[in-house]
């Protein structure tokens, strides 16, 4: 009885269902035209979900042999050879440091509008972002472009971007220049957060004006200065370093004018036409390489020589060109040397543990301009300096190290920079 008790209930329960599904009567009349949709998005798209454009094809970029117009195959192994493409620092993933320093974070910025960034001086502002990325990856191609949903390789954005200084008595500039340039600066500008204004205890703010003989400058980190990447967007502009009053007044070269009305930018010299390989030039960004097989740097001055600019100039020499090179490289290592010596630095500066020190040392045993200038402090052992505009020379110094162009910038700025600080340290 069980059994077909059992068998009893499982055909009730199929007759059931026949009663609620019932059998399909005759199709009715079709309905009005729908609007049309939007182009589906493929969740193996490359890079956020931002879909493809219409007949977008993937032999246009990713065949060698037919993508003869962007030539992706060879960037691609221009920027591997790059600093931006060793992964250089993605590590700093933090919210502070992600928005420049990894893909992910880049994009939150462009996502959320650059122009909703703030600043504000001695707080930890700017180019950062609401969350760390534990799981990041390295500035790439979908960093700086949108190639599958735009179908080419225009930049994210081309905006102007504020740069703001550190310097007491400057006031924020604004970089707008070429469209390509506009979106290096959204990373290649000074960061609020930079450490030593907001860490504890906070080193003082470089100040021209502050020459009484009570202002007083205190020192607690061996890198007192703008942040690295934001050393040469300033330089570029004429701004940034601590303007002592001297013999030489601080005005710009040609390269800052060309900037500043919008017809020179990051790419045209470091982005220059390849010289020869894949070290140089286009998206190794880079004009100063080893040639493989030297151990003796060589330059790419295709960007130099175009019409307007320096034509016939040489890849090394003695012109004037390559000469004021050599004047910066020179004068920084005169700065350098000035600092240590003790007999300069004991005039404006109190002594740590009872005797006089040098304001910097120098992590190389050759005195050159490629050598890294650290300031002698820590927030155990500060660096003091009386009056405090004088520590504006240290200052310089790091600037001027950091920039890495030595002079080629702004050869004018970084000039008077360099020979105002060494004519005020050796009064």
């Amino acid at each position: 009885m069980r059994y077909r008790a059992v068998h009893f209930m499982a055909g009730l329960c199929a007759l059931s269902l026949l009663f609620f599904i019932g059998c399909e009567g005759p199709a009715g009349p079709q309905g009005p035209q729908g609007d049309k949709g939007q182009n589906g998005q493929n969740i193996l798209t490359a890079y956020n979900l931002e879909g493809f454009k219409d007949s977008i094809q993937c032999a246009m970029c990713h065949n060698a042999d037919t993508d003869t117009t962007y030539r992706v195959a060879a960037k691609e192994l221009q920027y591997e050879a790059s600093v931006h493409g060793s992964g250089a620092e993605f590590s700093q993933n933090g919210n502070t440091c992600a928005g420049c320093h990894t893909n992910e974070g880049f994009y939150e910025r462009y996502s959320r509008g650059f122009s909703n960034e703030t600043f504000t001086l001695n707080a930890p502002s700017g180019p950062m972002c609401y969350q760390n990325y534990p799981d990041a990856t390295r500035p790439g191609c979908f960093t700086c472009h949108a190639p599958h949903k735009r179908g080419n390789f225009t930049v994210r954005d081309s905006t102007a971007v504020n740069i703001f200084t550190l310097v007491g008595g400057q006031t924020a500039s604004v970089w707008n220049s070429t469209v390509s340039s506009n979106l290096c600066v959204k990373c290649h500008q000074p960061r609020m957060t930079s450490t030593p204004f907001t860490s504890s205890p906070k080193s003082w703010q470089p100040d021209p004006s502050k020459t009484q003989a009570t202002d007083t400058a205190k020192i607690y980190t061996a890198r007192w200065n703008n942040h690295v990447s934001g050393e040469p967007t300033q330089t570029l502009l004429g701004t940034g370093g601590v303007e002592i009053a001297g013999n030489l007044s601080y005005t710009d070269s040609y390269h800052a004018t060309l900037i500043k009305n919008g017809t020179l930018g990051c790419p045209d010299c470091h982005m220059a036409t390849v010289k020869s390989g894949n070290q140089n030039g286009g998206h190794t960004f880079a004009v100063r390489y080893l040639a493989e097989g030297s151990t003796s740097p060589s330059y790419n001055v295709n960007g130099c020589n175009v019409t307007g600019c320096h034509p016939g100039l040489a890849a090394s020499g003695t012109d004037a060109h390559w000469g004021m090179r050599a004047t910066i490289i020179a004068k920084i290592a005169e700065l350098g040397k000035l600092m240590m010596d003790t007999t300069i630095t004991q005039k404006w500066s109190l002594p740590q543990s009872g005797k006089a020190v040098p304001w910097v040392t120098v992590t190389t045993s050759t005195v050159i301009g490629d050598s890294s200038w650290a300031a002698n402090a820590s927030t155990t052992n500060p660096l003091v300096i009386t009056p405090a505009f004088k520590a504006g020379a240290l200052w310089n110094l790091q600037q001027v190290q950091y920039e890495k162009s030595h002079g080629m910038h702004n050869y004018k700025y970084v000039l008077a920079l360099l020979q105002n600080s060494i004519d005020e340290l050796r009064k």
